[in-house]
């Protein structure tokens, strides 16, 4: 697995604590399988291919939600959303989880085209705006 580099030794600590988030290797993706934001936030780009990941939580080793993440090599640009599922309310009937699935609003950057970098340039843009830790 792929992994954001990971905090500082703490002070004083000999140890170091994991902290950030990781990502399994990315799979890329058909146009059809893509968030809507996301295809109308690149429309009319040229050469754009489409990826897939999940993020996972280094310290506890949970699954945060996944990423999309389109990028145009022509343009030198990528464009990313955070996908989540939340249980929304229970079914009063069956007692089954009513889930909602969010997406952030598609985020737009510069990137040379490789993965590692579009996808570690967007945890760290989410991390600065407080969507993940």
């Amino acid at each position: 697995m792929r992994e954001q580099p990971i905090s500082q030794a703490v002070e004083g600590d000999d140890e170091w604590i994991p902290s950030g988030v990781m990502w399994p290797p990315e799979r890329e993706i058909d146009a059809a399988e893509v968030h809507g934001s996301l295809a109308k936030a690149v429309a009319g780009s040229r050469d754009v291919k489409f990826f897939a990941t999940r993020l996972i939580d280094v310290p506890s080793d949970a699954s945060l939600g996944a990423v999309q993440m389109a990028i145009d090599h022509i343009a030198r640009e990528a464009c990313g959303v955070y996908l989540t599922t939340h249980v929304a309310d229970v079914d009063a009937e069956t007692g089954d989880p009513i889930l909602v699935d969010e997406a952030t609003r598609p985020f737009k950057f510069p990137c040379s085209g490789d993965f590692e970098e579009a996808i570690s340039t967007f945890c760290e843009n989410m991390r600065l705006a407080g969507i993940i830790r």
